[in-house]
């Protein structure tokens, strides 16, 4: 199986060396011929196509058991894949794809919960029940128009949000407050290392920090908009269009540019074999030391 024109958006590892990874294809342009494409790279057997949808994804997370991925839709639509099959649904029940209340932004797996939102800052969990609307009136109709562009966490119990403007929210003991923040530019992505919350932004913003502490991260190395953030061992990375940086016992560098074996890069994901790299035309795996390019289209 070829894989050109193949564009890619994210994906998972499975224990076994699976890769389970969403993409689109770059002949249909997406205005006119939404769709989200699935793609299994066997350890053994290759590239393999397992299924194409006909809505566009926005944000793609490992399900709450690490056995597939789950793929969400702009307006909630939702399916949970699998290898042995799949569930699909969608997120707000009985509302028009025109005029939905919020246009999904994120889908993040946290302590094994999956947790979705976006704009106007509705944020859902996933129970057994089905999803449940965890936003609070005063965050859906506060005055500043806004955004959940993300969420990270220690669990359920402590849970932060960004978004536009700077905003940071937390949500500890089940009352979700605004936290004061250090910059008014907007947040994109955020993950945790040790008892820290690390956030990415615009023009290379990088925050640390937890409850009501929080400070920026001096960035001279890369002033690009931080797309993605994930912590993989004792670091923590950050991804933007034209590199990754890492930070590392305090240290920021920038640790990939973009080059032939790395034309692109955009989102992060980590698994058994390392930290992958997902850029619209690459796929990379970092194990620590060394990188390696394992697709291309």
């Amino acid at each position: 199986m070829t894989l050109e024109n193949a564009v890619f958006l994210s994906g998972i590892e499975l224990p076994d060396g699976t890769l389970m990874m969403a993409a689109q294809n770059g002949k249909f342009d997406i205005a006119t011929s939404p769709h989200s494409i699935i793609k299994l790279r066997s350890t053994s057997n290759g590239w393999s196509d397992a299924g194409q949808l006909s809505w566009t994804t926005a944000a793609v997370s490992n399900n709450k058991t690490d056995d597939g991925i789950t793929l969400l839709g702009p307006y909630g639509r939702w399916l949970e894949f699998r290898t042995n099959g799949h569930d699909k649904g969608s997120i707000i029940v009985d509302v028009d794809e025109e005029d939905p209340p919020t246009t999904f932004r994120f889908l993040k797996c946290i302590a094994g919960e999956l947790y979705a939102g976006g704009t106007d800052r509705y944020i859902f969990r996933k129970t057994l029940a089905g999803w449940e609307q965890i936003s609070t009136e005063e965050m859906t109709s506060h005055q500043a128009a806004g955004s959940a562009e993300n969420l990270t966490g220690f669990g359920a119990d402590e849970l932060y949000a960004i978004g536009w403007d700077g905003e940071l929210w937390t949500n500890q003991g089940g009352r979700w407050r605004q936290i004061d923040s250090p910059t008014n530019l907007i947040l994109n992505d955020a993950d945790v290392l040790n008892d820290k919350v690390y956030v990415g932004g615009q023009v290379g913003t990088i925050l640390e920090g937890r409850g009501d502490d929080w400070n920026i991260i001096e960035n001279n190395e890369l002033k690009q908009d931080i797309w993605s953030v994930r912590s993989f061992g004792s670091a923590v990375y950050f991804s933007a269009m034209s590199g990754i940086l890492r930070l590392k016992n305090g240290e920021l560098q920038l640790i990939k540019s973009l080059g032939p074996d790395m034309r692109s890069a955009m989102s992060l994901f980590t698994g058994p074999s390392g930290l992958w790299s997902v850029g619209a035309s690459d796929i990379c795996l970092f194990d620590g030391d060394t990188w390696q390019t394992i697709a291309q289209s």
